[in-house]
Parts: structure tokens; sequence; C-alpha cells
């Protein structure tokens, strides 16, 4: 009875433990992402302070500027399409073990009512 009882609530946990893997998972992959967009960040930050440190001409300084603000807004962009890309994927996973839930909550619902009519007949 208790081997049964343990099978039955790690069952009705199960949807708990998919909804907790798959907020592990963005979480790290949104982590990784930002990551990697601090990395490059800076990295361009100092390849632009050294070319800056080169140059003669205020017009060059300029469109140096303009360039590196444009990489940087490329950039961002494609970090916010990453970060927007793993936020759908566990919508979706969410969506998913919510509505499989529903369903399986629905079902045992409509068998315990089958069973109280059953034995209502009966009686």
């Amino acid at each position: 009875m208790y081997d049964q009882m343990l099978a039955e609530m790690k069952t009705r946990m199960q949807p708990v433990l998919d909804l907790a893997e798959t907020n592990k998972k963005v979480m790290e992959t949104m982590a990784n992402v930002q990551k990697e967009a601090m990395t490059d960040v800076v990295n361009a930050s100092m390849e632009q302070m050294q070319e800056l440190a080169k140059c003669q001409d205020p017009k060059a300084a300029f469109d140096l500027q303009v360039k590196f603000y444009k990489a940087l807004e490329a950039k961002m962009a494609d970090t916010t399409e990453k970060n927007m890309a793993a936020l759908n994927e566990a919508k979706d996973a969410f969506t998913a073990v919510v509505e499989s839930s529903a369903k399986q909550a629905a079902a045992e619902v409509e068998e315990a009512v089958q069973k109280v009519s059953a034995q209502v007949k009966v009686a």
C-alpha cells in the first residue's frame, strides 16, 4: 500500500517536476546568452577604445563610434531574440504540462463520477 501511495504521489508530482526542469533549462539558456552578450560587449568596447586611441581625425572617431553603436544595437537585438525564443519555448512547455494535467484531472473526475453513479444505481 505504501509503495502504491508513493507511486501515485510521484505520478501526481511529475508535472511540477517537469515545470521545474523546464524553468531550470530556460534560466540556464538565458544566463548563457547574457554571459555571451556581456563578453562580446566588453571585448568590443576594448577594441573600440584601442581604435579610438589611434584616431587623429574627429570625423574618423565619429564614424568609429557610429559603427560601434550599430554593432552594439545588432548584438542587443540578437540577444533579445535568443531570450524571447527561450521564453517562448518555456511557455509552450508550461502550456503542454498544464493542458495534460487538466485533461488527466478531468478524466479522473469523470471516472470517479461514473463509479459513484454505478454505486448509486446498485443501491
